[in-house]
Protein backbone atom coordinates (compact mmCIF):
# COMPACT_ATOMS: atom_id res chain seq x y z
CA UNK A 1 0.00 0.00 0.00
CA UNK A 2 1.46 3.44 -1.07
CA UNK A 3 2.00 6.21 1.52
CA UNK A 4 -0.88 8.37 -0.17
CA UNK A 5 -3.35 5.75 0.80
CA UNK A 6 -2.03 4.94 3.88
CA UNK A 7 -2.71 9.03 4.47
CA UNK A 8 -6.22 9.34 2.86
CA UNK A 9 -7.10 6.05 5.28
CA UNK A 10 -5.93 7.65 8.29
CA UNK A 11 -7.68 10.82 7.96
CA UNK A 12 -10.34 9.15 6.94
CA UNK A 13 -10.23 6.99 10.28
CA UNK A 14 -10.00 9.76 12.54
CA UNK A 15 -12.61 11.60 11.07
CA UNK A 16 -14.89 8.60 11.30
CA UNK A 17 -13.78 8.37 14.89
CA UNK A 18 -15.17 11.88 15.32
CA UNK A 19 -18.64 11.14 13.45
CA UNK A 20 -19.22 8.11 15.38
CA UNK A 21 -18.40 9.85 18.88
CA UNK A 22 -21.36 12.55 17.55
CA UNK A 23 -23.61 10.12 16.75
CA UNK A 24 -23.53 8.39 19.62
CA UNK A 25 -23.55 11.22 22.20
CA UNK A 26 -26.94 12.16 19.99
CA UNK A 27 -28.06 8.45 20.45
CA UNK A 28 -27.40 8.78 24.37
CA UNK A 29 -29.89 12.74 24.60
CA UNK A 30 -32.93 10.12 24.01
CA UNK A 31 -33.27 8.08 26.68
CA UNK A 32 -35.98 5.61 24.92
CA UNK A 33 -34.43 2.96 22.74
CA UNK A 34 -30.87 3.61 23.78
CA UNK A 35 -29.86 -0.05 23.69
CA UNK A 36 -31.46 -0.66 20.41
CA UNK A 37 -30.44 2.51 18.58
CA UNK A 38 -26.78 1.68 20.08
CA UNK A 39 -26.42 -1.53 18.74
CA UNK A 40 -28.14 -0.61 15.00
CA UNK A 41 -25.83 2.13 14.83
CA UNK A 42 -22.69 0.39 15.96
CA UNK A 43 -24.00 -2.38 13.33
CA UNK A 44 -24.05 0.20 10.07
CA UNK A 45 -21.34 1.74 11.51
CA UNK A 46 -19.00 -0.85 11.24
CA UNK A 47 -20.46 -1.93 7.78
CA UNK A 48 -19.98 1.66 6.39
CA UNK A 49 -16.38 1.80 7.54
CA UNK A 50 -15.36 -1.60 5.82
CA UNK A 51 -17.35 -0.58 3.06
CA UNK A 52 -15.28 2.54 2.48
CA UNK A 53 -12.05 1.14 3.85
CA UNK A 54 -12.77 -1.68 0.68
CA UNK A 55 -12.75 1.16 -1.70
CA UNK A 56 -9.76 2.86 -0.20
CA UNK A 57 -7.31 0.05 0.38
CA UNK A 58 -9.20 -3.56 -0.24
CA UNK A 59 -9.89 -3.39 3.39
CA UNK A 60 -6.50 -3.41 5.12
CA UNK A 61 -6.96 -2.96 8.27
CA UNK A 62 -3.52 -1.87 9.99
CA UNK A 63 -3.38 -0.90 14.10
CA UNK A 64 -3.09 2.64 13.56
CA UNK A 65 -6.50 2.96 11.45
CA UNK A 66 -7.83 1.91 15.19
CA UNK A 67 -5.57 4.78 17.19
CA UNK A 68 -6.71 7.11 14.41
CA UNK A 69 -10.76 6.42 15.27
CA UNK A 70 -9.66 6.72 19.07
CA UNK A 71 -8.36 10.17 18.31
CA UNK A 72 -11.16 11.31 16.49
CA UNK A 73 -13.05 10.13 19.95
CA UNK A 74 -10.81 11.98 21.84
CA UNK A 75 -11.09 14.77 19.56
CA UNK A 76 -14.83 15.27 19.30
CA UNK A 77 -15.15 15.06 23.12
CA UNK A 78 -12.42 17.52 23.64
CA UNK A 79 -14.10 19.56 21.03
CA UNK A 80 -17.76 19.19 22.59
CA UNK A 81 -16.38 19.79 26.18
CA UNK A 82 -14.46 23.23 24.61
CA UNK A 83 -17.93 24.70 22.67
CA UNK A 84 -20.21 24.08 26.01
CA UNK A 85 -17.38 26.14 28.14
CA UNK A 86 -17.29 28.71 24.89
CA UNK A 87 -21.52 28.95 24.84
CA UNK A 88 -21.64 29.42 28.70
CA UNK A 89 -19.25 32.03 28.45
CA UNK A 90 -20.95 34.07 25.54
CA UNK A 91 -24.34 33.36 27.59
CA UNK A 92 -23.40 35.16 31.00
Amino acid sequence: MNLKTQIITFIFSVFFGFLFSLLISLIYKNKVFNLILSFILVILSSLIYFIILLKLNNAIIHPYYILAILIGLFLEFCLKKTFKKIVLLIKK
